[in-house]
């Protein structure tokens, strides 16, 4: 079929065109009001619509740890909103607010007369406090050379939909508690406390003309940067509060007339409590937040919904855990500085500079810009006005970059968690030990564990028939099938024979190698895994001596499989969530564990556990702590003294702590000042010593450990044999030389004892 153009007038064109252009109009305009291009809230949505509400998170006695908010607001209702700075919103944004239903057509063909046909702009722009409101809520997006009319209509559809189910006054609500008023004042209560140092009831009408007068541009019109701008906007306002009859002639005059005084206050955002546990909390709820929706459908903002988060933190133990970093990683970094004066513990190894000049982000941020590494150079050697950490409190200095990365390099940190056995809770969480100047959180980052790996080896052996009596002899073994490797042990001392609860209170090397051939490398990975260590763990011998890097976390959550004689169990952090309706949300799924290994085997490795308390490289807790209760623990220090370790746990609480610098390779001189014992176990023994102390915490320390049956008791019939280590005796566990790698490549034969 032919088209006729002879038929085809201009008049059939037009309509035609007319109809074309009608139909996609509407296609157009039903994909905006569906909320095809997502800005447009859903019926569902709309009833569900509230102001934007931070969500907090609580520790499990009840104190605001942390607020998700991006912004300084403070939230108040209409009835806190004077009328007059209600009339003076009116009056200059939106006059016919009470008659429309979220679009004025009248200030629309206006726009199109004034603003866009005769190009007047001072005639003012179209949008209503309602299309304001939406703006201000569902920030635009771009659509590239569409983006003004969809994100216009788009807003003309939202705010229709919200007049027909809120009141004007609800909506005035909205508006006054979202829009910004720059300087970090969000909200209008939030702009009271900043510019005049009061609250939003007790506004006059001129600062109330003032404020009103900085929506129009809220820098330019700042009262406190630009006092005579601000001024005559406040002036131009009062004049259309006149003219609106808000105001008589009289009022105007008067109040017109009055000199613009502002009281500055500077807003303080809520800091938070517990930062590494409260930004631990906000990864995790991030999978919390895959997985649970708004009765809407829509995702749930931790920054905008006003959750209520309960954890299992108690923050009077938080706070014992905090001093009781503080004190020791103190201590620690006197002799550290000591034992190396003036000489820089890198020296050995320039690199480890080099790679944190070049991991900064000064350096990068220069590097973008194109600059040469030469005037890079130049800018870190470049003395500027800063301020540093030091353990006497932030310190304003001037200091070039390259030496305050050599201040930071120098630095000792330290992790510590805190969790009960049987229900998985933590209640003390420490990932670092200032988390303003350093964000890395030492509680989930992964560095070697040294001896505290041995009694995963320990129970391996146990569950394949070893007893605790057995003796095992104390010598030099090449292994073939591990490239001659020859394990040795820190003491260089060998002969006689060690039982293996003697071994392992002694944290002897040559014996734990026997014991891991006797147990199998297979099933000590496996084993490990299932107690709840979630790193891929490398296949080869020194693994058993500790060559692994693993977590605080997860070596923590293991270690809770003996308290629990074998049943693992998964941490927890959170005990509620509750919408601010109310409600209370779903939690995460627990998933029940079976028991891991016996409870005959439980039982043997507690009594062992227990006696590298009583006798062996952790009997400081007790003559220096005065802890007395049934506890059990290991110690552990990797190569070079580059990580001090010590877990304890009673039959209610274990406690894990790690200590060491940021970069394995700067590190004490001397295993005297580097073990973990000496590094390590004093955090745990100042946290357990305080809840000692504290009649409201005693139960996680008195609690005894479950007798051990008669079958148990009767193998450990041989404290008169060989084997029975001295106490205060600390050792290391096995030290790499290749100070470098992922304990896969390790070079075996290149292990080495270290004193």
């Amino acid at each position: 079929m032919k088209f006729n153009f002879k038929n085809f007038t201009f008049k059939k064109a037009v309509k035609y065109g007319f109809i074309i252009f009608s139909f996609l109009f509407l296609s157009f305009f039903i994909a905006i009001y569906f909320g095809y291009f997502g800005r447009v809230p859903t019926n569902k949505e709309v009833q569900l619509f509230q102001n934007m509400e931070a969500s907090e998170v609580y520790s499990a006695d009840n104190i605001l740890l942390y607020r998700f908010d991006k912004e300084n607001r403070l939230n108040i209702p209409y009835d806190s909103i004077p009328k007059h700075l209600v009339n003076a919103l009116i009056a200059t944004e939106d006059t016919r607010f009470f008659e429309h239903s979220g679009v004025d057509i009248k200030s629309l063909f206006r726009v199109l007369v004034k603003t866009i046909i005769m190009r007047d702009k001072s005639s003012g722009g179209g949008s209503t406090i309602t299309q304001q409101l939406v703006k201000n809520y569902f920030p635009r997006k771009s659509h590239r050379f569409f983006s003004t009319p969809i994100n216009k209509l788009e807003e003309m559809v939202a705010a229709y939909k919200l007049e027909q189910h809120f009141t004007k006054e609800q909506l005035i609500e909205f508006y006054f508690n979202t829009v910004p008023f720059g300087q970090s004042a969000f909200g209008l209560e939030s702009a009271a406390q900043r510019f005049f140092s009061t609250t939003t009831s007790k506004l006059t009408v001129e600062q109330s003309a003032v404020l009103v007068g900085m929506l129009k541009a809220s820098y330019t019109y700042n009262p406190v940067k630009f006092p005579e701008a601000s001024k005559k906007r406040r002036n131009i306002v009062l004049n259309l509060m006149k003219e609106a009859k808000f105001l008589t002639q009289k009022e105007e005059d008067s109040i017109s007339d009055l000199p613009l005084v502002t009281k500055e206050k500077r807003l303080v955002r809520h800091v938070g409590k517990a930062k590494y546990f409260t930004e631990y909390v906000r990864s995790e709820m991030k999978k919390w937040l895959e997985v649970n929706k708004k009765p809407s459908g829509k995702d749930y903002d931790l920054y905008k919904d006003g959750l209520k988060i309960y954890t299992t933190l108690n923050y009077e133990m938080q706070q014992y855990a905090e001093q009781s970093v503080s004190k020791q990683v103190k201590k620690l970094q006197q002799e550290f500085n000591y034992e190396w004066q003036n000489e820089e513990p890198w020296s050995a190894i320039p690199v480890v500079l080099e790679n944190a000049i070049k991991n900064s982000s000064r350096y990068k941020r220069l590097k973008e810009k194109g600059i040469s590494e030469a005037n890079i150079r130049a800018n870190f050697n470049t003395e500027i006005p800063m301020k540093i950490f030091t353990w006497d409190g932030d310190k304003q200095v001037t200091m070039s970059p390259l030496d305050s990365i050599k201040h930071y390099l120098r630095h000792l940190h330290a992790g510590f968690i805190a969790i009960e056995p049987q229900s998985g809770h933590i209640k003390a969480y420490v990932g670092g030990i200032n988390e303003q100047h350093f964000q890395y959180d030492h509680v989930k980052t992964k560095r070697q564990v040294g001896s505290t790996f041995k009694p995963f080896v320990y129970t391996a052996a146990i569950e394949k028939g070893v007893s605790p009596c057995d003796m095992y002899p104390n010598i030099l073994i090449k292994y073939p099938q591990y490239e001659d490797w020859e394990p040795k042990n820190s003491d260089w001392i060998y002969g006689g024979e060690f039982s293996v609860w003697g071994a392992l209170a002694n944290s002897t090397n040559t014996v734990t190698v026997q014991l891991m051939e006797k147990a199998g490398l297979k099933n000590i990975i496996n084993l490990a895994h299932n107690m709840g260590i979630e790193t891929k763990l490398p296949e080869i011998g020194s693994l058993s001596l500790g060559t692994a890097e693993l977590s605080l976390l997860e070596m923590t959550r293991a270690y809770t499989t003996f308290p629990n004689y074998g049943k693992p169990v998964h941490e927890v952090f959170l005990t509620k969530i509750v919408s601010r309706d109310g409600e209370n949300l779903p939690l995460f799924e627990e998933k029940i564990k079976k028991p891991v290994y016996s409870e005959k085997t439980g039982e043997i490795m507690v009594q062992m556990l227990s006696k590298v308390i009583k006798n062996g490289t952790a009997a400081s807790l007790v003559y220096d702590y005065g802890l007395y209760n049934d506890l059990g623990g290991k110690t552990g220090t990797s190569q070079s003294q580059a990580d001090g370790w010590f877990f304890a746990f009673s039959s209610n609480l274990v406690t894990g702590t790690w200590v060491g610098a940021e970069n394995p390779s700067i590190h004490f001189r001397t295993m005297d000042k580097g073990q973990g014992s000496h590094s390590a176990l004093p955090i745990n023994g100042n946290f357990l010593r305080s809840l000692n102390n504290n009649q409201s915490f005693k139960y996680y320390l008195t609690g005894e450990f479950k007798k051990p049956s008669k079958e148990v008791l009767k193998l450990y019939d041989c404290l008169s044999r060989k084997g029975v280590p001295s106490p205060k005796k600390d050792t290391l566990d096995i030290v790499i030389d290749s100070l470098t790698i992922d304990p896969s490549n390790i070079v075996l034969d290149s292990i080495q004892p270290q004193n």
